[in-house]
């Protein structure tokens, strides 16, 4: 009787306190066990983009003849296109009805959208870089070799706009949303857009019929649009490097977005118009200059920093 009710007997704190113990103590012992399973279960997705990679050649086959064929002009055409649509999309104030997270869907289409077009027209420009045989160190030692090529192509790709705006949208793929990079990249892809429509009878359909007025406005007024557009990428730098003492950081963005905007000053297609909108801003703080002489020792290391290394 007595050992039944001992049995029936609720147990104590200490006794729920010890039994507690042995739980998390076993539970610590199993864990490392379990450790590489979960790891394993987080990299699964990556299986998908490994079969991708090492049997390239034979989806591409098997593919090919169901796929339309495109000229690059047109794949440019419909990239740009995309871009345009979603960053139009991304503009609208659809976080106040509770749609933040496909805006940010919005956002990411169209930065991916500038990756995979800017790509494809460095492919048909430029044609594919080298690339290494076998995934190991040494091929990769060998592709970085001067012989191997991949120097040369970089030499020709680097200086192009496509490679430039790749280079800006991979940058901001995984920083904060931006409402100015939208505005950069889509300026661009208007550009492309109405561009080939106005070559392309019939391209862009009732749509552009419609816009083609303010198209031949924005035309007539094409220097003033892309220096107001360069001075909207230093604007965003000099943006980025305030936010630095903001919890909003982004240190890895503003270091990256330095190296892009040095890129654009000293590419061949863009240097002039960089150059005329770093003398305008260089005007407008003229006057800031003569009251804190002391910040043009840091502008003028600055402007060593953007001039080329060959000059």
């Amino acid at each position: 009787l007595e050992r039944a009710l001992e049995c029936e007997r609720p147990p104590s704190l200490r006794e729920r306190g010890r039994r507690a113990e042995g739980r998390e103590g076993a539970h610590a012992s199993a864990s490392p066990r379990s450790r590489p399973l979960l790891l394993c279960a987080k990299m699964y997705y990556l299986i998908p983009f490994a079969v991708l990679y090492f049997f390239r050649g034979r989806i591409a086959t098997k593919v090919a003849p169901f796929l339309p064929t495109f000229t690059p002009q047109q794949v440019s055409f419909y990239g740009h296109s995309v871009t345009l649509f979603a960053g139009v999309l991304y503009c609208l104030p659809i976080e106040f009805l509770g749609l933040g997270g496909v805006k940010r869907v919005f956002y990411l289409i169209c930065l991916w959208s500038v990756v995979l077009t800017s790509l494809m027209t460095i492919k048909a420009n430029y044609g594919m870089p080298p690339m290494p045989e076998k995934l190991s160190f040494g091929a990769f030692k060998q592709l970085m070799a001067p012989e191997s090529g991949l120097q040369g192509w970089l030499m020709k790709a680097m200086p192009s706009v496509d490679f430039n705006f790749l280079f800006l949208a991979l940058i901001f793929v995984t920083a904060y949303p931006s409402m100015f990079v939208v505005g950069i990249l889509g300026r661009r892809s208007l550009w492309s857009v109405c561009m080939h429509c106005a070559k392309t009878e019939g391209a862009g359909g009732k749509m552009f019929a419609v816009f083609k007025p303010r198209w031949e406005k924005l035309k007539a007024q094409e220097p003033q649009v892309l220096h107001v557009s360069a001075l909207a990428e230093i604007f965003l730098a000099f943006w980025l490097t305030g936010n630095l003492i903001l919890p909003t950081r982004q240190i890895l963005t503003c270091f990256l977005y330095w190296n892009y905007l040095k890129t654009r000053y000293q590419s061949p297609r863009s240097s002039q118009l960089h150059e005329k909108a770093w003398m305008q801003l260089g005007s407008t703080v003229a006057p800031v200059l003569k009251v804190a002489p002391f910040l043009q020792k840091p502008i003028d290391l600055a402007k060593g920093w953007f001039k080329p290394q060959h000059a």
